[in-house]
């Protein structure tokens, strides 16, 4: 040893080391209040009066804003500021022949285990059938779908599902917002477990992709387009 005192490292600001934690719950919370409604489609967003709810400046604040505009949440205008997306028919168009494709590929790479799913399908099914509100019903239809795909082991595959759930999640309140629809998703559930039961894969995906389809039609219907 040549006796010189060790150099010591600085320790990082805790507004450093903090920054990123920080940024991640701001975007889970501005997050969350666009997919429950709080902000809803279309609105303005008051970057200030935000901030003050928040209880946050505006710097991270926008940070967030932008990483949500980058995921397709949040839409940006250099005049307007920040807005809530609008609910589109052309998104639903786009995005939900992906969720039953990427879910029809995520069952079918469950291979033999899949019909082990029906005991655990069945009791989430009849669950959902007695859903009495949207939001309850929509918590009931994501965990029948997330447990229906849970066995494949594509990790990718899992996240991209995750990511297109999310962006449904907005058109998928509004789907259950009529409790009349609930029994049409109740059934075409159940089509699918029987094809599960009687170990027939490919009847079981063709159902789930008839599932998805209903759903989109039924929303483009709404938004007014054939």
């Amino acid at each position: 040893m040549d006796g010189r005192n060790p150099v010591k490292k600085r320790p990082r600001p805790s507004s450093v080391r903090n920054s990123t934690p920080l940024r991640q719950n701001l975007r889970s919370a501005l997050l969350n209040r666009v997919l429950n409604g709080d902000l809803k489609a279309g609105e303005a967003i008051n970057e200030s009066r935000l901030a003050a709810q928040l209880k946050v400046s505006r710097t991270p604040l926008r940070e967030a804003l932008l990483q949500l505009e980058r995921e397709g949440f949040i839409r940006s205008d250099e005049r307007r500021g920040f807005s809530v997306e609008h609910l589109s028919a052309r998104d639903v168009r786009e995005i939900y022949p992906l969720v039953w494709t990427l879910e029809g590929l995520a069952l079918r790479s469950s291979g033999v285990c899949a019909h082990l799913l029906v005991p655990e399908l069945i009791r989430i099914n009849s669950d959902f059938a007695k859903a009495n509100h949207a939001r309850k019903a929509l918590a009931l239809d994501t965990r029948w779908h997330e447990y229906l795909t849970s066995e494949s082991r594509n990790r990718r595959l899992q996240a991209s599902l995750a990511a297109l759930r999310l962006a449904i999640r907005r058109y998928e309140i509004v789907y259950m917002a009529n409790s009349c629809l609930i029994p049409d998703s109740v059934n075409q559930h159940k089509r699918i477990i029987h094809a599960l039961q009687a170990h027939d894969i490919d009847a079981a995906a063709k159902a789930l992709e008839n599932n998805w389809r209903f759903g989109m039609e039924v929303l483009i219907r709404k938004m007014g387009e054939e």
